[in-house]
């Protein structure tokens, strides 16, 4: 029987470059599936918008409309890594809501749980943030350059 080492500690050594390859692996197929998701509701936007008004969502055409702008323009900050945790943030419940209303049709159960299946991807991103191939890192750079210059 191996003597076990009384001083075990679990040590975690990240490489930082792969670790950012993956963040941005991350982001471009969350962003990718967000804009897929946001042009199959405006393919389907009849059936969107008749499960958006018997839900019972008061304004349901301009709340259909924003839900799908707001997929859209958030898959492309995804994509891009611009302001990743706070579009994240934002996408998470949007993104529940899309489930929800499409769900309520018998259309496209699939549609469902790829939206279901997409919450994942999204709170990685909002939990780690978008990595060093990002467009917020290089903001970032330039913000604490000019906080430490004085």
């Amino acid at each position: 029987m191996a003597k076990q080492n009384s001083s075990f500690a679990l040590h975690c050594n990240v490489d930082e470059k792969s670790f950012s390859k993956a963040m941005f692996l991350c982001r471009f197929f969350t962003g990718i599936s967000m804009i897929y998701f946001a042009l199959g509701s405006l393919l389907y936007w009849r059936e969107f918008l008749v499960n958006t008004a018997a839900l019972g969502f008061p304004f349901s055409v301009p709340v259909a409309f924003a839900l799908t702008g707001a997929e859209l323009f958030l898959g492309l900050f995804l994509l891009l890594g611009w302001h990743t945790r706070f579009s994240a943030l934002v996408a998470l419940p949007l993104t529940l809501i899309c489930a929800i209303i499409f769900f309520a049709g018998d259309y496209n159960k699939a549609f469902v749980v790829l939206c279901l299946l997409l919450c994942a991807p999204l709170g990685t991103l909002l939990w780690l943030g978008p990595g060093l191939i990002s467009l917020d890192y290089k903001r970032s750079q330039r913000a604490a350059r000019r906080f430490f210059r004085g």
